[in-house]
């Protein structure tokens, strides 16, 4: 009786999908807009000439666009994100360095709207339990005459 042997057509595959195992920040387009002449602006140059490149290489989801200003605006990095939403970070009079730490926080940033917890107040649901539990008589012990210990 001849032996069968599985052929390589009859184990199952896996084939990769387009776009598993990779993550796509939230950020779309990053535009840095500075003046080429202005001297407080030295360090987004320096960080355009160099680092920006690198940037690009690590991040090709994110669209990059550089744009000259008129003279005397302030340099600013601007990031747009899926949820239509944009941050603006001003980077004038920064280092190289610094510009670097700004455009990392747009890139790490999820585009969502900050939420101020500070003056927030908390609201209970109708019938939800406080925050120190459902109280009852049973469960609480009973003292000679003077009532229900709390």
């Amino acid at each position: 009786m001849p032996r069968i042997i599985p052929s390589s057509s009859s184990l199952p595959k896996t084939f990769p999908v387009p776009g598993y195992r990779h993550f796509l920040t939230p950020l779309r387009k990053l535009i840095f807009d500075y003046d080429a002449e202005s001297p407080s602006q030295h360090g987004v140059r320096a960080f355009i000439r160099k680092p920006l490149m690198n940037l690009a290489r690590a991040n090709p989801d994110v669209e990059i666009l550089v744009r000259r200003l008129k003279r005397g605006k302030a340099a600013v990095v601007r990031g747009h994100y899926v949820n239509g939403r944009d941050k603006v970070i001003c980077v004038n009079r920064l280092e190289m360095d610094e510009v670097s730490n700004k455009v990392n926080i747009l890139l790490n940033s999820s585009g969502a709207k900050v939420k101020h917890l500070k003056n927030s107040t908390l609201e209970a649901a109708p019938a939800s339990e406080s925050a120190r539990g459902i109280w009852s008589a049973l469960h609480a012990q009973q003292k000679d005459g003077s009532g229900y210990r709390i």
